[in-house]
């Protein structure tokens, strides 16, 4: 990671220094200082508080040198997508396929590294798309798209697993399948596929606020101060969902839990793990009080180690940096050893990943506003929407962008339709997803286990 810091615009308000889950910052002789600059693990926490821009992040792989793609030169166009994850993809693909001049943004440098630090679980609910998998080749025949991913394994688990190794079962759903590929393969490919499609990225572009006209969105302004003008804004701006309310969309701020993450990322591990994502409620090796904690593992061609903390702290709640709960919990869990057994045993990771999330009261009510639609994690109340069914919200907001264009109306109502992606069936399925991360702050340990016995 490259962090940079502008001392002219630093107050001294140290935010930054006590958001940072990996103690990376701090104050020396009245100056903001990167102490540790190895330790960061890009979660933006720092760049997204400070209220002067003082601190960017530049997070991208491989972590010794930055490259940063050329940005396009454009001052309009048609459709202008704030975030290049699968859900603005999805949007992009689909309206540069048919012909609209799409500009996505991201705040990231370049293609090789996507926002977050999992693998890439890929389990399709059966009214948004089904996944067909073919060697190295994905494809959603509903969604129109193929990629070719490279390694893609069956999700053989999906294991919620509690104190003294109890265990909820380890199977997928009725009716769902599920795949696990590389998550940072997955989105490069999807970059390639929408430029290829016609659509132009614009890394390392962290848009700041969009452009409004009588009421209506009409583009979006760089924190360089650069505009673009667009005739409609698609906000796939993640689980901070900044820009999507200053669009003018309701995110809510109620009932809020803050989250903190880190993953390790190991390669190169024995290729007979069962390959999936299992969740670790309880009978964590530490505590912190009042904090929540939950862990996680998933196994593709990569192994993927996490921790989260929850609170309802702004600022990180622990003591330690994040990965030194990592580290515990890795050789202390008797629940990670039993799945990997002696494979990460004496090994660095070969990457530190990670992430700050919001946990709200509820989903986004509207996604739709004047010249503006809001897509994947941005409106999800627990800010994980999932792969495929964020893939799938991107190309719904495509075609209905696709009809208001013809139309040459950008308006609200002619919008609205993008609001029908938010189906009862998904905002039940999402309701269940934050419930079982909010077990460790809604349970003491013993009901914890009384909870895993009875399921």
């Amino acid at each position: 990671m490259k962090i940079s810091i502008d001392q002219e615009k630093c107050i001294g308000c140290e935010l930054c220094v006590r958001v940072c889950p990996q103690k990376v910052l701090a104050m020396t002789d009245g100056k903001l200082q990167v102490v540790h600059p190895d330790h960061c693990m890009g979660c933006f926490g720092c760049e997204e508080v400070c209220p002067h821009g003082a601190v960017r992040v530049l997070r991208a792989r491989p972590m010794a040198e930055v490259a940063i793609e050329p940005s396009p030169e454009v001052t309009t166009c048609d459709v202008a997508v704030v975030g290049a994850g699968p859900a603005g993809l999805g949007t992009a693909i689909t309206c540069a396929r048919a012909g609209l001049d799409v500009v996505v943004f991201d705040r990231l440098p370049n293609r090789t590294l996507s926002h977050h630090p999992d693998s890439g679980v890929l389990y399709s609910l059966p009214w948004l798309s089904s996944v067909q998998v073919e060697e190295d080749a994905i494809t959603f025949p509903e969604l129109e798209i193929a990629v070719r991913v490279g390694e893609v394994h069956r999700c053989e688990v999906l294991g919620l697993l509690g104190p003294d190794g109890l265990s909820t079962g380890s199977r997928l759903p009725p009716n769902v399948d599920g795949w696990v590929v590389a998550k940072d393969r997955l989105v490069r490919e999807l970059v390639d596929e929408a430029e290829r499609a016609g659509a132009r990225i614009w890394y390392n572009a962290l848009v700041h606020d969009v452009l409004k006209e009588e009421g209506r969105v009409v583009g979006v302004r760089l924190s360089t101060g650069e505009e673009v003008r667009a005739r409609v804004v698609v906000t796939a701006d993640g689980v901070s969902a900044h820009i999507s309310e200053k669009a003018g969309l309701p995110i809510s701020h109620d009932d809020l839990w803050y989250v903190s993450l880190l993953a390790f990322e190991y390669d190169d591990v024995a290729a007979d793990l069962p390959s999936g994502l299992y969740y670790l409620n309880g009978g964590m090796p530490f505590a912190v009080e009042g904090v929540g904690a939950f862990g996680g593992l998933s196994i593709t061609d990569t192994v993927h180690v996490m921790v989260a903390f929850i609170s309802r702290k702004r600022t990180y709640p622990a003591p330690e940096p994040l990965e030194w709960y990592v580290r515990k919990l890795i050789a202390e869990d008797g629940r990670v050893q039993s799945l990997v057994g002696d494979a990460l045993r004496g090994r660095e990771p070969a990457m530190l990943t990670g992430c700050r999330a919001v946990f709200r009261g509820a989903c986004c009510p509207d996604v739709v506003g004047e010249g503006v639609i809001a897509v994947g994690d941005a409106w999800v109340d627990d800010g994980e929407l999932g792969n495929v069914p964020a893939l799938a919200n991107g190309v719904h907001a495509g075609r209905v962008i696709i009809e208001a264009a013809r139309r040459n109306d950008f308006s609200k109502a002619a919008l609205n339709l993008a609001n029908e992606f938010r189906d009862p069936r998904l905002l039940k399925a999402l309701a269940e997803n934050k419930r079982m991360k909010l077990l460790s702050v809604m349970l003491s340990e013993e009901e914890m286990r009384r909870m895993f016995l009875f399921m």
